[in-house]
């Protein structure tokens, strides 16, 4: 799966430089790539210190406290854990996808990892200062109430739904 995903995102590259060459020769081809190298240098530190909190995610918690805390067992307090870690862990998709990778790898459930990831982006607590600076705070608590439900119905949904599949999906996205 991950080649295949791989793959994709190379050829969509390779397109999009294509058309950069044909739209403006081998210096707008270029520029691009260049810029691509230099968004890709100003993200590294992130990412390994990402990766590095996910790998140690993995090696200090055990598979048994997350099947008892974040495991299918666990049932709504996981997912209930899940949106409160969601909507306060701080930093972007860099920081908080391997870290639902990680949690994935030593045996959350998939609605926890619905839910987690849903959160971070609906509930994300560190965002709010600046939603509340820029768009006010009726829109804010107007956006909030709305979504309020969405991680946690998500969660159970995706359990219910695609629950029994966790291993599938495991394996497939397995290091």
């Amino acid at each position: 799966m991950k080649d295949r995903t791989t793959l994709a995102l190379t050829g969509v590259a390779l397109a999009l430089a294509g058309v950069a060459w044909w739209q403006g020769g081998p210096e707008l081809a270029l520029s691009g790539l260049a810029q691509g190298g230099k968004t890709l240098l100003s993200v590294v530190p992130l990412l390994i210190a990402a990766f590095l909190t996910a790998g140690l995610v993995q090696a200090l918690v055990t598979r048994e406290i997350v099947a008892r805390w974040l495991g299918a067992e666990a049932g709504w307090r996981g997912i209930a854990l899940a949106c409160l870690g969601g909507a306060l862990i701080p930093g972007g998709p860099y920081v908080y996808y391997p870290i639902a990778g990680a949690l994935l790898q030593t045996g959350a459930s998939l609605g926890v990892l619905v839910a987690f990831v849903t959160a971070k982006n609906l509930w994300s607590v560190t965002r709010l200062p600046m939603e509340f600076a820029l768009l006010g705070s009726h829109l804010t608590l107007i956006r909030m109430g709305v979504t309020l439900a969405v991680p946690p119905l998500l969660g159970i949904l995706a359990e219910m739904l695609f629950g029994q599949r966790v291993e599938q999906i495991r394996k497939a996205v397995a290091p």
